[in-house]
């Protein structure tokens, strides 16, 4: 703190410096520091310390003030005056302000430019049949209104909350796909394309399409805010709060013209095949929304019975020079905004290793809190990984929330129900800052690409952005698509591979470099989470050993690639910051003011600085291949994949269970199976005339129990044989099954201990 003062203190008395001014709000801490330690020195700061400065003040800063444009006539050559910090600045030099302009088309680079938030509201334009969005199946609904995580199974009875038929999930081999409704692209949806030309709009976006590109907007805006994760327990209390990396990887999107209207596609230059997650998904979702006879249906062997393939329900509303679409995953009439989107959560193990997601798949999570295998831990990644994604898509569909499903590619272990507010309380830290932040970055977007497409009229262009954290500045690429050229790319990628053989000898050439804190299993939970270079863009990262790869990606220099920087700062409350800003209601004042700056760099530098860029898009995300040996993984996927090994026979259901309906009282299950049990489960189950001769006996004796007199004498109840626990509980389950017609109980076999012995050998060790 006494460094930030010091700073603070030398920032106010530089009256020699020629550079303008403009203000800076810190907090009432800061302002007490700063008063007691100007007042021990001998400046023309000195009487400031004894200024009413309570009210949390402005403090001068070396960068410049922005003004709208009638503030500036005003002022003119005149001396700043203190009226917008509230502090003496008399000694400040003469200066001319600068100004905010009006944006007019076409666009002028090099100008300030301010965004109100509020000046544009969403507009419903069109909505698919509501009532045929579907429900959820299974008994899940009651996680809507049940805050927390609720386990599909009970790790402590073995009791299963929810119908057990979810428990294993269907692998790609064994679903067909080809029955579920295609994705279609926005360039290629005509009722997306006719809403726009109805209402006049330019572009249109999906949320699949737009979320990254928003996403670095808000982190250029944002001040380099982190999301807030306090409120996890304290083994997170030195784990990273920031943002990952694969989150603030560049983002590109491709912008499709059609008859007057840009379609937003995402760009699809190396995705060469779909992840084990994006393809879980697809089944995932239609197994939560549906009962056990119809998800039947789309398993390969009966899928001949689906006739008619369902459409998609969408969302579609207008927002300033867009319209957007949003896919409606489920609904329900009694929560306040009735949809909400349905989300299957990997877990940490196979998120790290997809490439090799059958040996990570053994990852159990059977623990609320902790840094591994634990519901807590899953959390915590969605918080810097996926929570600003997934709050965009909720706001453009309107949503009420999302459905979490934890699995690990083979078995389901709970769900969870998270509402957008508590997303806008972790990522923005409340609702009112989401709702501006989120309106501002989405006409920041619009006047950015009105202005890209005024130099590029009626062509297919990629625009790229990748965001500085350490300068604050975006950086935004421009290149003309050639589709022809871009098919013999991809084909090739398909061939040879992305992280294949040409790249993984090129890489061979140096030694891996340590990342900053990689020995450490816990430091991070991505391998990405590195810190990068100084400026923090990705193509700063390139290493120069790695230029041998440039031939590799392909990028279309035969025409005119252009780059331009944006910068930003928020005006909160006529108080000038570059620092995060949350307002406290949704009454405040918060504008956004920017500017875009066009490269003056020759061609040449530019087209070779953007391959550099393509090329570390390309390599993000490389993971280990199948073959790479064990010595060279990661600490992390190493501490992982022993996990998976160790718990992998947890993903086979147990024998033993009793699975219950759940109209009737939950009965306790026999727990997992111990290793001596699981040795001689035949030999239990090669006695069924035994446990069927006690459970008749047990029932004959109750029988003449109902039927018995009351009048009956002391001594003909005293000859009634005792039961025994065993007969008990076989008697119990005989009940069970025949009137519920429940899963069948398997006796263990007998053993030659006690009868105190045998029932403590039922709690098995782990």
């Amino acid at each position: 703190m006494s460094s930030r003062i010091l700073w603070l203190y030398n920032c106010r008395i530089s009256s020699s410096s020629s550079l303008p001014l403009k203000t800076y709000r810190f907090n009432s801490a800061s302002v007490q520091l700063y008063r007691r330690y100007a007042s021990t020195k001998d400046s023309p700061d000195h009487d400031l310390a004894d200024q009413d400065t309570s009210y949390s003040p402005s403090v001068v800063i070396e960068t410049p003030p922005v003004y709208t444009k009638e503030e500036a006539e005003e002022i003119g050559d005149s001396t700043i005056k203190s009226s917008r910090s509230g502090l003496r600045t008399d000694f400040i030099k003469e200066r001319e302000p600068v100004v905010v302009h009006k944006l007019t088309y076409p666009f002028q680079t090099n100008k300030w430019y301010r965004i109100l938030p509020d000046s544009v509201d969403f507009v419903q334009v069109g909505n698919s049949h509501i009532k045929r969005v579907p429900r959820l199946q299974h008994g899940l609904e009651r996680v809507l209104f049940s805050p927390g995580v609720h386990c599909l199974e009970d790790p402590h009875s073995g009791v299963y909350n929810f119908d057990p038929y979810i428990r294993n999930i269907t692998q790609p081999e064994e679903f067909d796909y080809d029955k579920l409704t295609p994705y279609i692209t926005s360039s290629k949806d005509e009722t997306l394309m006719g809403y726009a030309r109805k209402c006049r709009k330019q572009f249109v976006g999906s949320t699949s399409s737009m979320t990254h590109a928003l996403s670095h907007l808000y982190f250029a805006i944002s001040g380099g805010k982190q999301p807030d994760v306090s409120s996890l327990s304290m083994a997170y209390a030195d784990m990273p709060t920031n943002f990952t990396r694969g989150m603030r990887y560049p983002a590109s999107i491709a912008l499709r013209y059609h008859d007057g209207v840009y379609g937003i596609d995402a760009d699809k230059s190396f995705d060469v095949k779909d992840s084990i997650l994006s393809i879980l998904g697809k089944s995932l979702e239609k197994l939560l929304t549906s009962s056990p006879k119809e998800f039947e249906t789309y398993k390969k062997q009966n899928s001949w019975k689906v006739k008619d393939i369902q459409e998609e329900n969408y969302h579609y509303v207008q927002f300033d020079e867009f319209v957007l679409r949003s896919q409606l995953d489920c609904r329900d009439d009694r929560l306040p905004r009735k949809t909400f989107d349905l989300k299957t959560r990997g877990t940490l193990a196979v998120r790290m290793d997809l490439e090799n997601y059958e040996v990570s798949k053994g990852y159990q999570i059977h623990t609320l809190k902790g840094r591994l295998q634990s519901f807590e831990r899953e959390y915590y990644d969605m918080a810097r990984s996926a929570f600003l994604k997934y709050n965009f898509q909720t706001r453009i569909g309107n949503m009420d929330g999302i459905f979490v499903a934890y699995h690990n590619t083979a078995r389901m272990f709970g769900f969870q129900y998270i509402p957008r507010q508590e997303m806008d309380n972790v990522v923005f830290g409340n609702e009112a800052t989401g709702t501006k932040m989120f309106r501002s970055i989405l006409i920041l977007l619009g006047k950015i690409l009105r202005s890209i497409t005024d130099q590029f009229p009626k062509k297919d262009i990629r625009v790229t952005f990748d965001s500085s954290f350490n300068s604050g500045k975006l950086n935004i690429w421009v290149e003309m698509i050639n589709d022809e050229a871009e098919a013999v790319a991809l084909q090739q990628y398909e061939e040879l591979g992305i992280n294949g053989s040409r790249v993984r000898k090129s890489r061979e050439k140096q030694p891996a470099k340590a990342a900053d804190g990689g020995t450490d299993p816990f430091d991070t939970n991505d391998p990405l989470d590195a810190q990068g270079s100084k400026d923090g863009s990705a193509a700063s990262e390139l290493d120069d050993t790695e230029f041998d790869l440039a031939d590799f990606i392909y990028i279309n220099d035969k025409e005119t690639i252009q780059h331009y920087t944006m910068d930003a700062f928020s005006t909160y409350n006529n108080m000038d910051t570059d620092e995060p800003v949350t307002v406290r209601n949704k009454d405040e004042e918060l504008y956004i003011n920017w500017k875009l700056t066009k490269s003056r760099d020759t061609q040449e530098s530019i087209t070779t600085r953007y391959k550099q860029l393509r090329m570390r898009q390309a390599t993000y995300f490389e993971r280990a291949a199948p073959d790479t040996p064990e010595e060279e993984l990661s600490p992390m996927i190493k501490i992982l994949r022993n996990i998976s090994r160790r718990n992998m026979w947890r993903n086979d259901m147990p024998r033993g269970k009793v699975v219950v309906n759940r109209s009737k009282r939950p009965t306790v299950a026999s727990k997992w199976p111990s290793v001596h049990s699981a040795q001689t489960g035949n030999d239990a189950e090669s006695k069924p005339s035994e446990s069927k001769s006690s459970e008749s006996k047990s029932s004959e004796n109750e029988s003449s129990e109902r039927h018995s007199s009351e009048t009956k004498s002391a001594e003909t109840k005293s000859r009634k044989p005792k039961k025994t626990a065993a007969k008990k509980k076989a008697a119990r389950g005989s009940r069970l099954n025949k009137k519920t017609g429940s899963s069948r109980i398997v006796k263990r076999p007998k053993s030659s201990k006690s009868q105190k012995d045998t029932k403590g050998s039922d709690v098995d060790v782990e």
